[in-house]
């Protein structure tokens, strides 16, 4: 069992002990065998064992906005990481970052109850969690790109193709001015991957180019004052945001002539105020989160990975009110709207 245990790199073997059996074991060529290693992992997850919680997900409590619709991403998310934890055979557990005093706090809370595998879960703010706590300690996977160090394994919608996805649709039912409107925090968050795929859309994609609204007013609303400029100067027939930003986008539409105003299309789907969008199907995000993190505990692959890999979850156009019937469009001469 010590032999086992200090191959799998296990810290109920002390680390002088661990370092003298790899390395008996790399003088002698051990390599594993597959075949057991996963019958092993199969036989464990299948006997008896005390209620814990093998695997822990980790978030904010203001992670999303509370003007989020129900049943929204982050609940969906959670969702997944829960029924796949289950099928596995691990026992799922959910905890707010804001309820510890300190990382330290909540890593001794951790490691108390048997947690060796960690989700992180989007987070309200973009940060930096590389002395959060110490990672050593646990096998993790961020199921966001919100965690802007250490670099861990993750897993995230594909936000460049859905960008892509979006407008493909948005043009096939005739729009032709498509307009990205998100604060500075989103753009951040997703990486700059929405507006690189409106970037390609101008370039290439058979619609007018309009320049995306990026405003840099801190938190999760645009800017009132810039939001109306850009509108009444661009004057898209459709604007792309994020369900989180809606209610000042919603205010800044309203202030144009009813015939004027532009569709919305939401990257969060469901939104019942927008008029379609892309699902990131988030259940299937958090499955496939905790397939990767499985991976990770049946090899005792702990701490920051040396090269960190990402697996992106296509999403999926949901029309909405748009329909499949194409709409009339409308193009701008001097003041007058005509349609076509």
């Amino acid at each position: 069992m010590t032999v086992s245990l200090a191959l799998r790199n296990s810290r109920e073997v002390s680390s002088k002990t661990r370092e003298r059996l790899q390395r008996l074991a790399r003088a002698r060529g051990y390599q594993p065998d597959p075949t057991f290693t996963r019958l092993m992992h199969y036989l464990r997850l299948r006997a008896p064992r005390r209620l814990k919680a093998n695997i822990a997900a980790l978030g904010t409590s203001r992670a999303w906005s509370p003007r989020a619709p129900k049943h929204n991403f982050m609940e969906r998310l959670c969702e997944g990481l829960q029924a796949r934890s289950t099928a596995l055979g691990y026992a799922f557990s959910l905890f707010s970052m804001d309820d510890f005093s300190s990382g330290a706090r909540l890593e001794r809370v951790l490691v108390s109850r048997g947690i060796e595998g960690v989700v992180i879960l989007p987070l309200r703010r973009s940060a930096d969690l590389g002395d959060f706590i110490d990672w050593s300690a646990f096998s993790v996977v961020a199921a966001t790109p919100s965690v802007l160090a250490p670099r861990f394994h993750s897993v995230m919608p594909n936000h460049f193709d859905n960008m892509l996805l979006a407008c493909r649709a948005l043009s096939q039912r005739g729009f032709r001015r498509l307009g990205l409107a998100i604060p500075s925090d989103w753009e951040i968050r997703v990486k700059h991957r929405w507006s690189g795929g409106i970037a390609w859309q101008n370039l290439f994609g058979g619609t007018d180019p309009v320049p995306p609204l990026i405003t840099s007013r801190p938190g999760f609303d645009l800017d009132m004052p810039s939001l109306i400029a850009w509108l009444r100067k661009e004057k898209p027939d459709a604007i792309i945001t994020d369900a989180a930003s809606f209610t000042k986008l919603a205010d800044g539409v309203a202030q144009l002539p009813a015939r004027a105003r532009p569709r919305i299309i939401t990257m969060n789907w469901p939104d019942t105020q927008c008029d379609a969008g892309i699902d990131q199907r988030p259940e299937y995000l958090g499955a496939c989160a905790i397939d990767v993190l499985a991976g990770l505990l049946m090899r005792n692959e702990k701490g920051i990975p040396t090269v960190p890999n990402t697996t992106m979850i296509d999403g999926e156009w949901i029309a909405g009110k748009l329909g499949k019937e194409s709409v009339k469009v409308r193009r701008y001469e001097g003041t007058k709207v005509v349609e076509n």
